[in-house]
């Protein structure tokens, strides 16, 4: 085995922080969901919405996987499971439910690929409207794509750029 930076022989230890290496994923994740939505001539959701959420998803993700290093032996395949629950729920609320009623809150950043799904289980769960509208039909497969991009992207970078966190 190789000597590394820590001069013990074995596994390296550490890596880039968590949340850095979920900003890294976050927008290496934005920009391949730009990119498929290019590919799928998709005009919803906008590129800087898909940016935005990507890239918050990626640091909302680094930080879950330090927590998880903490509470679990196997943090990355925690991870995994979380993050592509997560982009299967938000793709299903979009395709088969309505649009929670009401403007989006304004944030500053465009994060509408995170905040509408939410807007939609709160209203389920009785914290808000549903309207009649609809997420428009021809672009659910692109919504979807960025998504489970985001979710795959966070979980393969993550890991592999912050290190193994074992407790």
């Amino acid at each position: 085995m190789p000597w590394h930076r820590t001069g013990r022989c074995g596994r390296r230890r550490g890596g880039v922080s968590p949340f850095l290496a979920g900003a890294g994923a976050g927008a290496v994740a934005g920009l391949a969901g730009v990119g498929a939505e290019m590919l799928l001539r998709a005009a919803a959701p906008t590129h800087p919405a898909t940016l935005g959420s990507a890239f918050i998803a990626g640091i909302l993700g680094g930080i879950l996987y330090a927590v998880l290093g903490r509470v679990t032996r196997r943090p990355a395949a925690a991870l995994w499971v979380i993050t592509l629950a997560v982009a299967t729920i938000d793709s299903l609320l979009i395709a088969t439910e309505p649009l929670a009623s009401g403007p989006n809150p304004s944030t500053g950043i465009p994060i509408v690929g995170l905040v509408v799904p939410a807007r939609q289980l709160l209203a389920l769960a009785g914290m808000g409207h549903l309207s009649t509208r609809h997420f428009p039909e021809r672009y659910i497969v692109a919504d979807a794509a960025t998504h489970y991009i985001t979710a795959v992207a966070v979980s393969l970078l993550v890991p592999w750029w912050a290190g193994p966190r074992r407790r």
